[in-house]
């Protein structure tokens, strides 16, 4: 079955705000090999989550996973995400929609932010 994998991150009007995600969709499409990863935004800009499946089901996918790019769960991850999966479900009920869970408070993000906190750090002053 073929599968595409949707990154749904915030969105912003600011044109360069949205490009981390499709920096992120990029290396994902580098680990998981020859599979189909699009960049999607709940707001503000494009394409959005509706927009996103009926690309990947015009290619043919038959199963979308749907990651949102949230540390909290809050009301786009809890209500508008699953709401909009509905309606998909309802327009394209021969795909399989499968929603990730939210990134959460992940001890491998905070590693990334210890990092970043390293990265500026005055050399000699420990964290």
């Amino acid at each position: 079955m073929a599968t595409g994998i949707i990154l749904l991150g915030h969105g912003s009007r600011i044109p360069e705000a949205n490009e981390h995600l499709k920096v992120l969709a990029a290396q994902v499409r580098e680990i998981l090999g020859d599979v189909r990863v699009e960049p999607c935004y709940m707001m503000r800009t494009h394409p959005d989550l509706a927009e996103g499946i009926a690309t990947l089901v015009k290619e043919g996918r038959r199963r979308i996973i749907v990651v949102p790019m949230f540390f909290s769960n809050g009301l786009h991850v809890q209500r508008d995400i699953p709401e909009q999966l509905a309606a998909a479900r309802e327009q394209y009920p021969e795909v399989e929609f499968i929603y990730g869970t939210n990134l959460g408070a992940d001890r491998r993000i905070a590693e990334v932010i210890v990092e970043r906190i390293q990265e500026v750090t005055p050399v000699g002053l420990s964290v």
